[in-house]
């Protein structure tokens, strides 16, 4: 099994702060673009083992590392936030006249 750590690390940090990223919409579709968006913004940390999830965990601990995957999230959120691609989005665009 080859599991990117990121993909749990980015995904539990949009969790802790998603009422504080002040998104239009949090819906499932616009939460997996900002979880897409900020993933192809890192590097990924692939390990084969789950005793691997615990070393690279524990190098986001430090401030300076959780703060550098935060601003990532929070400039995928409001990329994401400004222009939503969800269908419930969509429903409140106003129709040409």
């Amino acid at each position: 099994m080859v599991v990117n750590v990121m993909e749990q690390i980015m995904a539990d940090l949009l969790d802790t702060h998603l009422k504080s990223l002040q998104m239009n919409c949090t819906c499932e579709k616009c939460q997996s673009d900002v979880l897409a968006l900020a993933l192809n913004r890192t590097t990924p940390r692939y390990v084969t083992e789950r005793a691997g999830t615990t070393y690279v965990k524990a190098a986001f601990i430090d401030k300076q590392e959780a703060t550098s995957l935060i601003i990532i999230l929070a400039e995928c959120a409001k990329l994401v936030s400004d222009n939503p691609l969800c269908e419930k989005s969509r429903q409140n665009e106003m129709p040409f006249m």
